[in-house]
């Protein structure tokens, strides 16, 4: 389903379905959520918040919900992060290439929450 939330909305959403933010553990799970963006016209025409987040320590990317633990992939887009404003302290994939873009965690987005797999 498509939501907006905010970082902290989203957040406490999917831990309210017994879920966490997307936490992108490698290339295989970035190409997975990539194809599942890329599939749905409407969701590919939006960004969407992950577990990253560097607000604790600016260019220290930690997995909000998740131990706060470092995050283990990160695939920036072109100049990113870019910390535009000084105030981008969270992790969206940008819309256009798919990739990783820090953005401000009070923009209102769609978001991918994950579960573990039974």
């Amino acid at each position: 389903m498509a939501l907006k939330g905010n970082f902290y909305q989203a957040k406490a959403h999917c831990e309210s379905m017994g879920a966490r933010l997307a936490a992108v553990d490698d290339e295989e799970e970035h190409t997975f959520i990539r194809q599942y963006i890329m599939a749905d016209e409407a969701r590919n025409a939006t960004s969407w918040f992950t577990a990253a987040t560097d607000e604790a320590s600016e260019g220290t990317w930690v997995l909000s919900g998740w131990g706060d633990i470092p995050a283990p992939f990160t695939a920036w887009g072109p100049d990113e992060p870019n910390n535009n404003g000084g105030n981008q302290d969270c992790v969206q994939y940008h819309k256009v290439t798919k990739l990783f873009d820090d953005v401000q965690c009070s923009y209102s987005i769609n978001f991918i929450c994950e579960t573990e797999a039974t």
